[in-house]
């Protein structure tokens, strides 16, 4: 009886000592991931309860539910490049992070004490599959798993976004003359870079920063034709306009320059006629601008005359002696040289050499008919 005794004893005992342990692992045991993971159960349905009533209670309260709130433009799938939006509800306060196969850039943002809302983006070249999103809870004492999926279709390459490219100028005015650094980026968009704008004369082309991926570089000169005013300048990466810009220029007018007076000579050949003759005009003005518009004046000729530049650097034209009474012209040119014309009623008088010209007694040759003075005295 003593033996039995001795027996069902040791038996009882060695029975505790391996059933307590495994007690204890049942109740420590980490939960699967789930779209709604709990605490660790008995094949009962019921919570295997531990010694440590704390672990357990902190068990129990661990759940994370997570739901795909988005819906992609595409039936097939999210695009790459799309934002997928997603929530969270906790059964108590904790840290949530989330992570996925198929986004970017995945944030977590706490609404409150057990609510959460995330934001992801559908990567590049994840292919034609479903996504994976994975969120992760954690509490004080133990943590939770829930995950999501949802449908992504990136076997087509999205269509180049020229909001990714950008263009900078160094400057955004200047005058004639001045250089203006440009720089464009051309993100995801293929082909050169080049900027276009009447206040660069055209088309200027941008050349590739070999150390800088997708960035160009240029030196555009500020046209010797532009006026004060604002113009356009266009930036195209290929055929693509990513960016435009406003570009200023003051004080670039020239205005036509004016003949400077003392600097230019005026010959008219022969220098008298009568009503009807054709005669000469030569202004030579190296000083003045080739462009300047040149003319000669007269009432001997009538008014104006337009010269004409000539290949020889002067400007030459031709007048008729106008129906006018004879005597002593003045002949001005636009230039600021001065000369005189006698308008005569036989025609041309021959300029006398200078060895005849004597002090007049009498009568002036004028060309006109003789005119006496009678001095009387007393």
């Amino acid at each position: 009886m003593r033996k039995a005794l001795t027996v069902s004893a040791i038996t009882l005992a060695a029975s505790m000592a391996i059933a307590a342990p495994a007690t204890a692992f049942a109740a420590d045991a980490s939960p699967s991931p789930s779209t709604s993971a709990t605490s660790a159960a008995s094949d009962d349905g019921t919570a295997k309860k531990s010694d440590d009533g704390a672990k357990q209670d902190a068990s129990d309260k661990a759940q994370a539910k997570v739901a795909i709130t988005s819906t992609p433009k595409d039936k097939t799938g999210y695009k790459a490049g799309e934002l997928v939006t997603f929530t969270v509800t906790t059964s108590g306060k904790a840290k949530v992070s989330a992570s996925s196969d198929a986004l970017t850039g995945v944030s977590v943002t706490a609404q409150g004490d057990t609510s959460y809302t995330g934001t992801g983006t559908v990567k590049e070249g994840y292919g034609i599959g479903t996504g994976k999103l994975t969120v992760t809870v954690n509490y004080p004492d133990t943590g939770a798993q829930s995950t999501a999926t949802f449908p992504v279709n990136t076997g087509t390459a999205p269509k180049p976004d020229p909001a990714k490219a950008s263009m900078s100028l160094s400057t955004d005015g200047g005058k004639v003359g001045d250089k203006v650094g440009i720089t464009i980026k051309s993100g995801d968009l293929k082909g050169d870079a080049y900027v276009q704008s009447d206040v660069f004369g055209g088309k200027v082309k941008l050349a590739r920063d070999k150390s800088a991926e997708g960035t160009w570089h240029g030196t555009a000169t500020v046209s010797q034709d532009a006026k004060t005013g604002y113009y356009g300048v266009k930036g195209y990466v290929g055929s693509t306009l990513v960016d435009t810009a406003k570009f200023g220029v003051q004080g670039s007018d020239k205005p036509t320059p004016q003949p400077t007076p003392g600097k230019s000579t005026l010959a008219v050949t022969p220098g008298s006629g009568k009503a009807g003759d054709k005669i000469a005009l030569t202004v030579d003005a190296p000083s003045i601008n080739p462009k300047s518009n040149v003319s000669v004046d007269s009432s001997a000729f009538g008014g104006k005359v337009s010269l004409t530049l000539g290949k020889d650097g002067k400007w030459h034209g031709s007048a008729t002696v106008a129906q006018v009474k004879p005597g002593r012209y003045d002949v001005n040119s636009s230039t600021g040289a001065k000369t005189g014309f006698t308008v005569t009623k036989s025609g041309a008088v021959k300029p006398l050499k200078p060895s005849e010209h004597k002090t007049p007694h009498g009568s002036v040759n004028t060309g006109m008919a003789p005119a006496w003075v009678d001095v009387r005295h007393g």
